[in-house]
């Protein structure tokens, strides 16, 4: 190779280089437009998401951030948002309504008998009047001994049939 060659080879290998630096700045300004490009873009994205959140009556946040909004479940057949807890729904999918409707029914079961044991035992109705059974001599009987003759007639009752089971026997 003579001189030429050389000088010509060397002056195509700096034009080769010369192009690959200019190349180099292009793409490296084409970069940084296009992060702006996309830093526009996102806040523009980030503005239409506040709109649609307080269009949504949500927080201007709630599709901005980290984590997308909880999910509000309702009905689609009434138009009502659902006003259950999370274990709540989280329970109607692991054991099904049977479970929640049996539960709801147990707890109304114990109210109402928590109610009903509450009232006295024995209730002996009001005599407007003469008593009847009562003889002309007789006192009148007081409030508390209504009760005793009433627990010794159950008694008599519950020995009569206990003697009649063992008759049976």
């Amino acid at each position: 190779m003579d001189s030429d060659e050389l000088k010509a080879k060397a002056n195509e290998i700096f034009n080769i280089i010369v192009q690959l630096e200019q190349d180099k700045y292009d793409y490296e300004q084409r970069k940084l437009t296009q992060e702006l490009d996309l830093k526009e873009l996102k806040e523009r994205q980030k503005a239409q998401l506040r709109q649609k959140a307080l269009k949504r009556g949500l927080d201007p946040e709630a599709f901005s951030g980290k984590y997308p909004p909880p999910i509000r479940m309702y009905s689609k057949y009434e138009r009502r948002t659902d006003t259950r807890t999370y274990d709540d729904r989280k329970k109607l999918y692991e054991g099904g309504w049977e479970v929640i409707r049996a539960e709801s029914l147990d707890a109304i079961w114990k109210e109402k008998y928590e109610e009903w044991s509450k009232r006295p035992s024995k209730r002996l109705p009001k005599w407007f009047g003469e008593r009847p059974g009562k003889k002309a001599g007789d006192p009148e009987t007081p409030e508390g001994e209504e009760g005793e003759g009433e627990e010794a007639a159950l008694e008599e009752e519950e020995e009569e049939e206990e003697e009649e089971e063992e008759e049976e026997e």
